[in-house]
């Protein structure tokens, strides 16, 4: 095989990959919006609620992972150049771990009484979901952007990382009232209100970090 026919199939694979790739965060915007969903119901005290809609996102979730196992057999085909292979890698398993943290975050909230914890707690978190929700749109944006339009894919995975400071400041403030609250609530609340902060925002993490994986395919493909 010829270098230009190499070069070729690469991109065309790479072309077939991002398609999937859009496909898969298709679905893990299905597992941030539901998760929104989740989250008002908490807020709104409606525990039978929250554990129906956490019950999409658990499918929603396994769903994402089957177009994730799907991407990687397809890069596992070798027909790509190994460091494009590796950044696309990446960015699946990067954009992956944003679902995953969604869902570890609205299971503890099947965990525990909405009722035990902090009204303030739970409007921080449904903040922090809401950006989460934006983060996922604009990763989307910038992957479709790649082959297109390269300058935007970067500006919009600026706005991913301005969204993740964001995030990160309300966390701060949630953890304050959860600390508030600790000395008087159930054990239990105070454990599961900090753990549902905490995946929350690894989760908005993840998608500053699938920002980066996008920068570095455009600064590579340049």
């Amino acid at each position: 095989m010829n270098a230009s026919t190499w070069s070729w199939l690469s991109r065309r694979i790479e072309f077939e990959v991002i398609k999937k790739a859009l496909e898969h965060l298709d679905k893990i915007m299905v597992v941030a919006e539901l998760s929104y969903e989740v989250f008002r119901a908490f807020k709104n005290n409606l525990k039978d609620e929250v554990k129906s809609i956490y019950e999409k996102v658990y499918e929603a979730e396994k769903e994402a992972d089957e177009i994730k196992r799907s991407i990687i057999r397809e890069l596992g085909k070798g027909f790509i150049h190994p460091i494009d292979r590796e950044e696309l890698i990446r960015l699946i398993l990067t954009n992956d771990d944003i679902a995953t943290y969604l869902k570890a975050a609205t299971r503890r909230a099947i965990l525990a009484d909405p009722n035990d914890i902090d009204p303030k707690v739970k409007d921080y978190v449904i903040s922090m979901v809401e950006r989460v929700v934006k983060s996922v749109k604009y990763l989307r944006e910038a992957i479709a952007s790649i082959t297109k339009d390269p300058r935007k894919s970067l500006e919009l995975a600026d706005s991913v990382e301005r969204l993740e400071e964001e995030v990160d400041d309300l966390r701060i403030k949630a953890l304050a009232y959860v600390l508030r609250f600790c000395d008087e609530s159930k054990p239990s609340a105070c454990i599961v209100a900090k753990e549902i902060v905490d995946s929350v925002e690894n989760s908005e993490d993840k998608c500053e970090d699938a920002a980066d994986v996008v920068r570095s395919i455009v600064v590579l493909r340049a």
